[in-house]
């Protein structure tokens, strides 16, 4: 038997009245918790997990505020278990690219892992990309809704506060575009048990001049989450 299919002796356990097959995961929310207050008009049961909550809605579950890779992992293997097929991440990201302002919303094509836990899944593996199919039903929606989106390249990392200029430049050489904590891991994870996941961003700093600016209070903040994330909400209805 392979590492990859070796059983872990630790095992997930199914969360109770929290089973459902389609996970929305937001990893933070806007400074007036904007998300938060959509969700809890449409709950209809709430975990406090410590690191994270879940909220039952009608036709999904929400995972919200399991802030990076291992906690956001953590949680997803319990939701895995209780029956969860396929995951939306909506998150908010730090540019590497001049082409990627602050406010533009990008649909992620691929996803290169700096963080620590892909490697659990995948030993060899770096670079992990979402589901097509359900990346193309992000994209449909938008496109029906007129709602303009980039495409681009992902890099996850443990440690913001060492994203420093050699680390930008074998970046951008590279060509990775923007920069988040938790979405390779998550693909990783979805590709693992042979489950769906795509990611949808809103870029909220920048980083691609050596100089960091931050645009999480930005004017246009709460209304791109109206356009973007608040529909994934309110399908619940």
């Amino acid at each position: 038997m392979s590492k990859l299919h070796e059983e872990s002796i630790v095992k997930p356990k199914p969360f109770r009245n929290f089973a459902g097959e389609n996970v929305i995961y937001i990893s933070f929310d806007s400074p007036s918790r904007l998300l938060q207050r959509a969700i809890k008009k449409r709950v209809s049961k709430v975990k406090n997990m410590g690191f994270g909550y879940l909220y039952h809605l009608k036709n999904k579950i929400v995972l919200y505020q399991s802030l990076g890779a291992p906690s956001a992992v953590l949680s997803l293997e319990r939701l895995i278990v209780s029956g969860a097929k396929e995951i939306v991440l909506l998150g908010f990201c730090g540019s590497l690219n001049p082409k990627y302002k602050i406010m533009n919303v990008v649909s992620i094509s691929k996803a290169l892992s700096e963080e620590g836990t892909s490697r659990h899944y995948f030993s060899r593996k770096r670079t992990f990309y979402p589901s097509p199919t359900l990346k193309n039903r992000i994209e449909t929606v938008l496109h029906d809704s007129r709602l303009p989106f980039l495409t681009g390249s992902l890099v996850s990392t443990d440690a913001p506060y060492r994203e420093t200029k050699s680390w930008l430049n074998e970046k951008q050489k590279r060509g990775i575009d923007i920069v988040d904590m938790e979405g390779s891991a998550v693909f990783a994870l979805a590709k693992f048990y042979g489950i769906q996941a795509a990611a949808l961003m809103i870029i909220s700093d920048e980083l691609w001049s050596g100089v960091w600016k931050e645009g999480f209070h930005h004017s246009e903040l709460e209304e791109k989450i109206k356009k973007y994330f608040m529909p994934c909400i309110k399908e619940s209805d």
